[in-house]
């Protein structure tokens, strides 16, 4: 199961994504786990956690997840603000998936 974590300021406006991002990964027969967090409070998440995307709003935090978890999260990224905006799950998923698959072949 790929695990993503999408991170907010206060963890409830990328709760909308969710669904969308699970409904484009069980399109294609992945299985997801995904949540949304704050940023300051998804440590213990993120220990398992397989994608790890920043929504617009906290994107400024990039460079200290990348420090410290870039060894530990196969992918680390932002989300588009467009994409975010119109609660693009399809389009979410589909860019972090395929950098995933391109470190993890």
């Amino acid at each position: 199961m790929l695990t993503i974590t999408l991170l907010c300021n206060l963890g409830m406006s990328t709760g909308m994504l969710i669904d969308r991002i699970k409904e484009a990964a069980e399109a294609k027969g992945i299985s997801v786990d995904v949540d949304a967090a704050p940023f300051d409070k998804a440590n213990d998440r993120l220990d398992h956690t397989d994608i790890l995307l920043l929504g617009p709003q906290v994107r400024y935090h990039m460079p200290r997840f990348q420090k410290e978890y870039g060894g530990k999260i196969a992918v680390i990224d932002t989300i588009d603000f467009t994409d975010y905006a119109l609660v693009n799950g399809e389009k979410i998923f589909a860019n972090a998936f395929a950098k995933y698959q391109s470190v993890n072949p």
